[in-house]
């Protein structure tokens, strides 16, 4: 969880620079995170994927293509995550010899 929230913290910290903080943190707490007036992540509001999908919608409403780079860190943590997710449930299960 503690590299969602600096990944985050690093896009919103970008998306602040673009749209202005105001609005970044808006958009951040629209999508379920917790921002405090300096930029940090204090909250964060269900499933961080989940979050991080919402955070791309809203960063990139009304055309800001700029704003998918910045989460690029955060799609591939995203990403990952979900590969290694996949790989573990597909791991055939021992099956002991009742004999």
């Amino acid at each position: 969880m503690e590299t969602y929230l600096d990944l985050f913290e690093g896009a919103i910290r970008k998306q602040a620079e673009i749209v202005g903080e105001e609005t970044a943190f808006q958009q951040a707490q629209k999508a379920g995170l917790g921002v405090s007036s300096e930029g940090h992540i204090v909250s964060c509001t269900g499933n961080p994927q989940v979050v991080l999908l919402r955070l791309i919608k809203y960063f990139t409403a009304g055309g800001n293509m700029m704003a998918l780079a910045q989460c690029t860190p955060l799609i591939n943590e995203l990403l990952a995550n979900y590969s290694e997710d996949k790989e573990k449930s597909e791991e055939p299960e021992s099956v002991s010899d009742p004999s």
